[in-house]
């Protein structure tokens, strides 16, 4: 009884939290090797519920973002099928959070959609926090598709990408 009244001081403490996020892919999966990218855009909302398991401190939320890659060099599969330049795999992604905060730092798991197809991310950032109100983190975020098509109808399979990320957090 006594856990959950500081549990539930904790998180009232807490209240909202708003990230807003720019990343770029960086290292990418072997079916992404060939295309460019840019910067991608995320917002999150984290709600001020907390909740613990094992000693382990987690919130719930969740994100809404963007993702955009476009080929470079032409590709003649096997089968006849032909990847073109300018061929974009790109979309929006939006994805159910656990973030686990740790000071000024925290832990995002995630899953959801990623364009059309199912996916799942994992985050880790690190920063400083200014007053109460606001921190800001730099870290990496691992992006994971299970099976991602492109804008002409190639499929590229499972792929994957990190970006390096900074992040502004807002916590209401």
């Amino acid at each position: 009884s006594e856990d959950n009244e500081v549990l539930s001081d904790e998180a009232e403490n807490l209240g909202y939290t708003i990230d807003l996020q720019g990343g770029s892919p960086r290292f990418v999966n072997e079916n992404l090797i060939k295309w460019g990218s840019t910067v991608d855009l995320r917002g999150s909302v984290e709600f001020p519920v907390l909740m613990q398991v094992l000693g382990m401190k987690f919130r719930f939320g969740a994100e809404i973002g963007t993702f955009n890659f476009e080929n470079a060099i032409p590709k003649q599969e096997a089968d006849g099928s032909l990847l073109k330049i300018g061929d974009t795999y790109s979309g929006i992604t939006a994805m159910g959070i656990l973030a686990f905060p740790a000071g000024p730092g925290k832990i995002k798991l995630g899953t959801g959609i990623v364009g059309s197809s199912p996916g799942f991310i994992m985050e880790a950032t690190y920063g400083i926090r200014i007053g109460g109100v606001l921190d800001i983190r730099g870290g990496f975020r691992s992006t994971e598709v299970i099976s991602a098509e492109t804008k002409d109808g190639y499929e590229l399979g499972h792929t994957g990408w990190v970006d390096g990320i900074i992040v502004l957090g807002i916590n209401l």
